[in-house]
């Protein structure tokens, strides 16, 4: 029987509710955490001051997109690697905003590993700079 938990996971991030909390969120802090009980997700925004809010909202209204793209490499890297399914499952811990790029942080869900994903934006379009496991 397949245990549904050691599966990688597609579509995590709702648009809309990952918005709403960005926007009601305190930024007068430097690290801001959206986060969400129902939907099990903490993610902690940093370098928020240094781009404009409307690049962060922009971001975040193709998390899920942004996501699947992450999700999709790491089902790649099981689907080409010689480990268990475990080795490649990484959830979204924090994201860094700089001037010319998004950094996503993710860990492993099962084992001690970390992957980054870099985006930047290019005519109002997101494009995918890197995904890789450090």
């Amino acid at each position: 029987m397949e245990n549904s938990k050691y599966k990688i996971k597609m579509n995590r991030y709702p648009e809309d509710i990952i918005l709403e909390i960005w926007e009601a969120a305190d930024k007068t802090q430097e690290t801001v955490l959206i986060d969400c009980n129902e939907l099990d997700f903490s993610i902690e925004i940093d370098g928020h001051e240094n781009v404009s809010n409307d690049v962060v909202a922009s971001f975040l209204l193709h998390i899920k997109e942004i996501d699947n793209m992450v999700q999709e490499f790491c089902n790649n890297s099981f689907q080409k690697g010689k480990f268990d399914i475990r080795n490649y499952i990484v959830s979204l811990e924090w994201i860094t905003f700089e001037s010319d790029k998004v950094v996503m942080g993710y860990w492993g869900e099962f084992v001690n590993i970390e992957l980054r994903a870099i985006f930047s934006i290019k005519n109002g379009m997101w494009e995918k700079i890197d995904i890789y496991y450090q």
